[in-house]
């Protein structure tokens, strides 16, 4: 029913990147494929089907920017810059325009064209579609807001993939010459992480995710939280209290499998099924990188390996 094929907002940038591991014409090609797919508000649709179907309502997070960097370190191309850029710079504009609660991110599903007759949109289901991580505990309980269009919920890794897509496309803007660009996306990246930085609980030694509804932090603790490293937000301090007290601790995160979607002590962790404690690559790599970012090597290395591992074991029970 979907016409023969379906781009994922995240997934086919992730899979642009594994792509780039053996062939350049692969990477290069998913990403302007997937880019290509745009809406017309100029945002990344949660799918982008075959039959000309889009989730006119709704993204998937920003990673296309940091994943089209890491594609070109290894295969350094100017073209690939110029006909990547403009397309990533109207994504990374559009979460502001249309995501933005009270300073910083949240999710959400807006009304949109909907010729595809979709039986949900404008919602908290399709807002939790927008996560890429549909039914996770951090979102249980926490209302949609029909006005703002979004979760009431400030989101700490949404809000640390917007900086970081900044950052990245910073990075570009300066290699293109687009030194307006470059300016703009610095400001906006220094001030969703000075506004972030109100979000950290010293008590927790976390940047945690804010209802908006209630004003309190939420205590759901997922991988999405250690994406500020990615960021380049917190100081050395602060990065070893995430890493030390969180990531490295059996009973939240770390253990022989690493790393589960939702922290082991969450009282949804033993269900273990779809975002409930499972494992997905999306959030391993993403906390690998950011232990990378901040120069955290061994963790990184160790969470690499016992990922090898994971996978292995697997292909290796049931092929």
């Amino acid at each position: 029913e979907y016409g023969g094929y379906c781009l994922f907002g995240w997934d086919n940038f992730f899979l642009a990147y594994m792509s780039s591991l053996f062939s350049r014409d692969l990477a290069y090609a998913n990403v302007l494929e997937h880019l290509d797919g745009a809406t017309s508000e100029g945002f990344i649709p949660n799918d982008n089907r075959g039959n000309g179907s889009k989730s006119f309502d709704r993204s998937q997070p920003p990673v296309g920017s940091i994943m089209v960097r890491e594609i070109y370190k290894k295969y350094p191309e100017r073209w690939f810059l110029e006909s990547t850029f403009d397309n990533l710079l109207k994504w990374n504009r559009w979460w502001i325009e249309r995501r933005f609660n009270e300073g910083l991110l949240s999710y959400g599903s807006h009304e949109a064209p909907n010729p595809f007759l979709e039986p949900a949109t404008r919602s908290k289901r399709t807002a939790g579609y927008e996560s890429g991580m549909d039914d996770s505990p951090m979102y249980e309980g926490v209302p949609f807001n029909p006005e703002k269009n979004t979760l009431e919920l400030q989101d700490v890794g949404l809000t640390s993939l917007v900086i970081a897509d900044s950052l990245a496309l910073a990075e570009m803007a300066d290699f293109l010459g687009r030194e307006p660009e470059a300016q703009e996306l610095r400001e906006r990246a220094e001030s969703l992480s000075a506004n972030l930085d109100h979000l950290w609980n010293r008590e927790i030694g976390l940047y945690l995710n804010r209802r908006t509804d209630t004003d309190t932090p939420s205590y759901r603790l997922s991988p999405t939280l250690f994406y500020p490293l990615l960021a380049s937000v917190p100081d050395a301090e602060r990065a070893k209290r995430m890493v030390g007290e969180h990531l490295l601790n059996p009973d939240e995160f770390w253990g022989r499998w690493i790393i589960p979607s939702i922290a082991r002590s969450d009282p949804a962790f033993p269900k273990q099924r779809y975002w409930k404690g499972a494992i997905w690559p999306p959030l391993t790599v993403l906390t690998d990188l950011s232990l990378r970012r901040q120069g955290v090597s061994e963790p990184a290395a160790e969470l690499a390996e016992r990922a090898r591992e994971l996978r292995l074991s697997e292909w290796t029970r049931q092929g």
